[in-house]
């Protein structure tokens, strides 16, 4: 018979207690502490809802997780831990919950008590589920991605307990790592850990230790400021909206990515081909002569690391490169004019001249921006692309005009203009990635220029190595 081997971690504000089944075997521990088995994704899962990288709480090179982080995190936080069961017979050699036999249950009603501002109990196997309903007196076990209240249970505050059943964190458990990140992000939500107003990102996976999305119009966290054309998620300073309200996004979106303020950099993008360099030097500036180096730049690059650089678009194409031998990344705002100067090949000579970059390693992601079908231009716009030198027969073609049916108007793809410059600059065709989101066909998610005029916010697509 096995005696459970840790102590209940309980924080004094504890509004989440996960209740696991019993911890695996000693020799799949890389940590002591909960969830200790290195292919179990529980820390990054809880990495990715709030902090957007699910490796925040993850050392790669010594193949275990970062106690002291995570003990912090979830003193701060109020996350609790501990199991349905004190005492169990092992009958096979493996962590499967099924082979478990449960000698000595938890007393659960106990753990409760010590914790007076809970708002859940969460469980995500079937046996901690089963374990726990019947020690409560819950007839009906939620599904997975479900909630009951538990009979008895009430705060100090006189809300209800709620048990809360989440997928399991188990890679054995068949759901994709995204869709498991959202259902815990939900469940953070309802018990108030995150405000329903946390900045919500379209996620690039880009390679190891990097996180990169895009932001959406929802999770505006400036809320109950007076409302304004820009009520949503917005953070860009150049596009009219109020300074209250940009802080406010600002402060959300560094707290979901563990930044310091000064540490996200945007520039004051003009259309041009500008490339700026992210250095020790540039850090070392003021907040003014920041301003002043970042003015009239459409690309950033860096090598450092917790830096988060990015670009604002509303239908213009934003394209993010990482470079995966030297950790390198660029982030690059690609408009009609910029595309037709070739600013996405010219980011990436850049990247070659300063850092040293070799083309076949860097991998490329191309965010929402208008698509082929949406973005009719005049004749003086094709021409342009034309006397450039683009491949016309790849990336234009005629569509009737959405204003006069009767008449044929020019499309340009952006997107493919700007993945055939990646190609001609060296980049494998493997390595660039499309989300295929249309900014203009989605405006209720995505901010869009064409659709919502100039006077609203800006899709901001950002990029950071850990």
């Amino acid at each position: 018979m096995e005696y459970h081997p840790l102590k209940p971690f309980l924080p004094a504000n504890g509004r989440v207690l996960f209740l696991g089944s019993f911890p695996p075997q000693r020799k799949r521990w890389c940590m002591d502490f909960y969830y200790p088995n290195f292919i179990n994704d529980h820390w990054r899962i809880e990495g990715a809802v709030f902090y957007g990288h699910r490796h925040f709480f993850v050392d790669e090179e010594h193949k275990c997780f970062k106690l002291a982080d995570i003990v912090d995190f979830c003193q701060q936080q109020g996350i609790a831990f501990y199991d349905t069961s004190t005492a169990v017979r092992r009958l096979q050699d493996n962590a499967s919950d099924k082979f478990l036999e449960v000698v000595e249950p938890t007393d659960v009603r106990a753990l409760i008590e010590r914790l007076p501002k809970l708002r859940a109990v969460v469980t995500t196997g079937e046996k901690a589920t089963e374990t726990l309903c019947r020690q409560l007196g819950i007839t009906a076990m939620p599904k997975v991605n479900q909630f009951v209240p538990i009979p008895a249970a009430v705060n100090q505050d006189g809300q209800q307990v709620l048990l809360y059943r989440l997928p399991s964190s188990s890679r054995a458990y068949p759901l994709a790592f995204d869709k498991k990140v959202e259902a815990y992000r939900q469940m953070f939500v309802q018990t108030g850990l995150l405000g329903s107003d946390y900045p919500q990102l379209l996620r690039y996976d880009m390679g190891d230790g990097v996180v990169a999305f895009s932001t959406r119009r929802q999770g505006d966290c400036g809320a109950e400021l007076p409302a304004t054309p820009y009520a949503a998620f917005n953070i860009n300073r150049y596009c009219g909206d109020g300074e209250a309200h940009i802080r406010y996004n600002r402060e959300a979106l560094c707290r979901l990515l563990g930044i310091d303020d000064d540490h996200l950099v945007m520039p004051h993008q003009t259309h041009g081909t500008r490339v700026v360099c992210i250095d020790e030097h540039f850090m070392e500036k003021s907040m003014q002569e920041r301003q002043e180096a970042l003015e009239g730049a459409d690309a950033l690059m860096t090598h450092l690391n917790g830096l988060c650089i990015g670009v604002s678009t509303a239908d213009c194409i934003p394209v993010l490169l990482f470079d995966k031998k030297l950790r390198v990344v660029s982030a690059i705002h690609a408009g009609w004019r910029g595309t037709l100067a070739r600013i996405a090949a010219k980011t990436v000579a850049a990247m070659t001249a300063v850092y040293g970059s070799r083309p076949s390693d860097i991998v490329a992601q191309i965010g929402p921006g208008i698509s082929f079908e949406s973005f009719e231009v005049g004749s003086e716009v094709y021409e342009a692309f034309a006397a450039a030198g683009f491949d016309m027969t790849a990336i234009s073609r005629q569509y009737p005009s959405t204003r006069q049916p009767q008449q044929q108007k020019w499309h340009i793809d952006l997107p493919a203009s700007n993945s055939l410059q990646l190609v001609e600059s060296g980049l494998s065709a493997n390595h660039i990635s499309h989300c295929g989101i249309c900014t203009y066909q989605h405006s209720a998610t995505y901010f869009s220029a064409r659709r919502l005029g100039t006077q609203s916010g800006r899709v901001f697509t950002g990029i950071l190595c850990r």
